[in-house]
């Protein structure tokens, strides 16, 4: 399996430190983030399997960097868990999931432990659209190659209905 990488997006050193630690453990490859502008730049240049963002940040809070990642046809497919201290109502949740776009919410101080099955659900799930997105492209050329085939048997059909034309005039 090849490596999975997670951004980790924070302005709070110890919380990045303690998803870090958590998720490395696992195997898991980690690209940290101070804020969220930080977090928009590398989410666009290492190409992560997973973002977990915090909402309330400096320069560019998590609700924005979310909805700027998921505008980016390749950031749509990266899938996103908010966690949030400071965001407990469902308005929040709502925001983030619908409006944003994040596909999980987490809020701390829960079990961390929940965290980490959060992602590897959310791991899971990428994978399997990943693999539905090549499979889509596989039937998309077999798609047109069949379509390619019977054009050129429609040609055929023709150039043999010529054919057939042309001999009964020179047999009567």
């Amino acid at each position: 399996m090849s490596e999975i990488k997670i951004l980790i997006v924070d302005d709070s050193d110890t919380k990045r430190a303690l998803y870090s630690e958590m998720l490395e453990k696992e195997g898991y490859k980690i690209v940290e983030a101070k804020d969220g502008e930080e977090g928009l730049n590398k989410a666009r240049t290492e190409s992560p399997d997973l973002i977990i963002t915090d909402l309330e940040m400096p320069k560019m809070n998590g609700f924005k960097m979310i909805e700027a990642i998921k505008k980016n046809e390749k950031g749509r497919m990266i899938p996103v868990i908010c966690v949030s201290a400071t965001y407990k109502d469902i308005e929040s949740k709502m925001k983030a999931l619908i409006e944003a776009g994040a596909e999980e919410f987490f809020y701390m101080p829960e079990n961390i432990n929940e965290l980490l099955v959060k992602v590897r659900v959310m791991i899971r799930i990428r994978k399997i659209y990943l693999e539905l997105l090549e499979k889509n492209k596989q039937l998309q050329i077999f798609n047109k190659a069949a379509v390619d085939r019977e054009l050129r048997m429609v040609e055929l059909k023709e150039k043999v209905r010529s054919l057939e034309e042309e001999v009964k005039r020179y047999k009567r």
